[in-house]
């Protein structure tokens, strides 16, 4: 299954669309959802409450049972740092994200 989303990469503050095969996803303890694709180098955050999260994953799973081929994130954007990195924001911000089938 593939993710459609827009992408700010922390680095160059360059935002691009991103296309990456969905491996999984998992609510880490700073307060982001972080994405798993193929890209080994990179993490994917989602700045988003454990609220958030579950509204999140409840849709990304009904989605998944529904045998989409991908998924388009919106709502707002997705970081692309280095793998185990953080970001460097000093207002923690919790998003909403929808997700459609593509």
């Amino acid at each position: 299954m593939f993710l459609i989303y827009d992408c700010i990469d922390v680095v160059s503050s360059k935002k691009t669309g991103e296309i990456c095969t969905f491996r999984g996803i998992r609510y880490n303890a700073n307060g982001f959802a972080v994405l798993s694709t193929e890209h080994s180098k990179h993490d994917y955050l989602l700045p988003m409450s454990q609220d958030a999260y579950h509204v999140f994953f409840e849709e990304t799973t009904r989605l998944i049972s529904e045998n989409v081929r991908g998924i388009r994130l919106t709502g707002a954007p997705v970081y692309r740092v280095r793998r185990g990195a953080m970001l460097p924001m000093d207002d923690k911000t919790s998003c909403r994200y929808q997700v459609s089938a593509i």
